[in-house]
């Protein structure tokens, strides 16, 4: 069986930042699991609906954070007896990201910015 990991077409890292957004007119609250420079996978208790276009805040360091905009690509909720082994969450693309996170990644990656 082929690995997860080799499938996808964009590399991943896991890093765990809070996070917050607006879905139907309550702020949610989560945290990334893992970054990528197209989307996000977001650990949290609320499951937006793929398509619904969201504006998203991670806070990266004390008093450093960034705001983007993003649409719920999928969600997947697993059974409650497996969430200390498989993440609950959602994914999401970006519509509209700062040139800050991409720095962000250029550095965890370690990359040349």
């Amino acid at each position: 069986m082929a690995d997860r990991t080799e499938r996808r077409r964009f590399a991943r890292i896991r890093r765990r930042y809070p996070v917050e957004f607006r879905a139907a007119g309550k702020t949610c609250s989560g945290f990334t699991h893992n970054l990528s420079a197209v989307g996000l996978f977001i650990c949290s208790v609320y499951f937006p609906r793929p398509g619904t276009s969201l504006s998203l805040r991670i806070k990266v360091a004390e008093g450093k954070s960034f705001l983007m905009r993003v649409e719920v690509v999928r969600s997947y909720r697993v059974p409650q007896q497996l969430t200390r082994f498989v993440p609950s969450g959602f994914c999401v693309r970006f519509q509209q990201a700062p040139e800050e996170y991409f720095q962000l990644l250029a550095r965890l990656f370690r990359v040349a910015a």
